[in-house]
């Protein structure tokens, strides 16, 4: 037995690639057993992801439910300069169902009011004409020229500091859909709704939509 040994050993001695050969055998071999330890071990479960990221913007906390962030939002969380939200909004369709609305939150600047943007910013850029449209809102057209050239404005009477929209016009050769835009101020955030014009004659719900946006996404009060 010592002599079958000494012999190995010998041998072993005379052929170092034996030797590294050996030592490889032996390194593969112990990886696959740590590998199927591994393989047995139970993966860690995972945290499901929260229903809500808690966001502040312009000094504002809001809890957003994570289902209305578009994709392009981080989801960590934290400080932000903007929210894009992509919003069911519950009866904006007219056979019931729920209507995707875009939604943008950015802190207010101190530019214009958007309450004041009808009568300071866009009045002069107008042609005289007036329509009536369903849903008591009056339409006027921006002249060409204009930087506002091919598009709509939609006001509440009177003057349109309850409600108003700009809305592109549709030409006959047009693939992509006509848009209104609306902005208004809340408790120190605007809230920027894109929307198609069909949902105009319902305005008032989409203002007081708006409200309750902000309202939801406070956080609750501590009991």
């Amino acid at each position: 037995m010592v002599l079958a040994a000494e012999r190995l050993f010998s041998v072993v001695a005379r052929r170092p690639s034996v030797l590294l050969r050996l030592s490889l055998a032996a390194a593969a071999a112990g990886a696959a057993a740590l590998a199927g330890i591994a393989f047995l071990r139970p993966a860690a479960p995972q945290k499901p992801a929260p229903a809500r990221i808690d966001y502040e913007l312009a000094g504002h906390p809001l809890s957003v439910p994570a289902s209305w962030l578009r994709e392009t939002m981080d989801r960590s969380g934290g400080t932000v300069p903007r929210l894009d939200l992509a919003i069911p909004w519950p009866g904006a369709a007219a056979d019931g169902e729920a209507e995707i609305v875009a939604v943008t939150l950015v802190p207010a600047d101190a530019a214009l009011d958007p309450a004041e943007r009808p009568a300071k910013l866009y009045m002069r850029f107008l042609t005289p004409e007036t329509w009536s449209t369903p849903g008591g809102l009056v339409l006027r057209r921006f002249r060409p020229g204009t930087p506002y050239e091919g598009e709509e404005l939609y006001l509440a009477p009177p003057d349109g500091r309850r409600f108003f929209a700009r809305c592109t016009r549709q030409a006959a050769t047009a693939v992509i859909a006509p848009l209104c835009t609306t902005v208004m101020r809340l408790a120190g955030i605007d809230v920027m709704l894109r929307f198609g014009p069909e949902r105009l004659a319902d305005w008032a719900r989409l203002g007081a939509g708006a409200e309750r946006l902000i309202a939801i996404m406070a956080p609750p009060e501590p009991q």
